[in-house]
């Protein structure tokens, strides 16, 4: 009897039926596999929801915040008028420095040394430039916790003497480090966040103003002569 030849091996092979078992295991792996892919997705989707959520809760919660607050976004968080100034106050890094205006100009306060008017037109300018990205609470709010925005121990302080007896004080925090962000507390006592350029500039003429690093405090300036007084004989 001649042998079969390829073709009808392969006819023979294909006409077999597929072992039922066979069958049912791998219908059984294929669901499996669709019920792990299911139940991905679905964890996917839920967490993507609550993240959604969550940015949306937050959102209105500083929008809350900012209406309570009277503040708006892109408002100016120091709105003083440079010519209201009459005297400066800045610390940062344990140094701290005085100026107050002097026929026309600016002198340190103690020892009467005349200040650069670029150097405090600079601060000024650049206070005046800080804008509310968001306005998050009040001093007081969170029980007076400042650790999260660095305004515990402030980097840097500026207040502002201004005519009439009014003063508008200002303290840098600590930058978001994400969002191009930085925290700062306000004249009227919110926490801001603004552009943390726009803050690092602030503290970069807060720093023309400080006497150098150990350098001795500024000494007082001379009393005047006593005008002399006539004889009486």
């Amino acid at each position: 009897m001649p042998r079969p030849g390829v073709a009808g091996k392969c006819a023979r092979r294909a006409a077999r039926p597929f072992p039922p078992l066979a069958t049912a295991r791998a219908l059984w792996h294929v669901a499996r596999v669709s019920r792990r892919a299911l139940l991905l997705l679905a964890l996917v989707l839920t967490v993507l929801a609550g993240a959604i959520a969550l940015i949306a809760t937050t959102g209105v919660r500083l929008h809350g915040r900012e209406r309570a607050a009277g503040g708006t976004r892109g408002g100016a968080v120091v709105d003083v008028a440079p010519g209201q100034v009459i005297a400066i106050d800045v610390a940062a890094g344990g140094r701290a420095a005085r100026v107050v205006r002097r026929d026309g100009g600016w002198a340190r306060a103690g020892d009467g040394a005349a200040v650069e008017t670029a150097a405090v037109a600079e601060l000024l300018e650049a206070a005046g430039a800080l804008r509310r990205r968001a306005t998050l609470g009040a001093s007081g709010e969170e029980g007076g916790v400042f650790d999260p925005y660095g305004l515990a121990a402030p980097r840097a302080r500026l207040e502002l003497a201004l005519e009439g007896g009014g003063t508008a004080r200002l303290e840098l925090g600590e930058g978001t480090g994400a969002d191009g962000a930085a925290f700062v507390r306000a004249p009227d006592g919110q926490v801001v966040a603004v552009a943390a350029d726009a803050a690092t500039r602030v503290e970069a003429a807060i720093g023309r103003l400080l006497p150098p690093a150990g350098a001795p405090p500024p000494a007082a300036a001379p009393a005047p002569a006593a005008e002399p007084r006539p004889f009486r004989g």
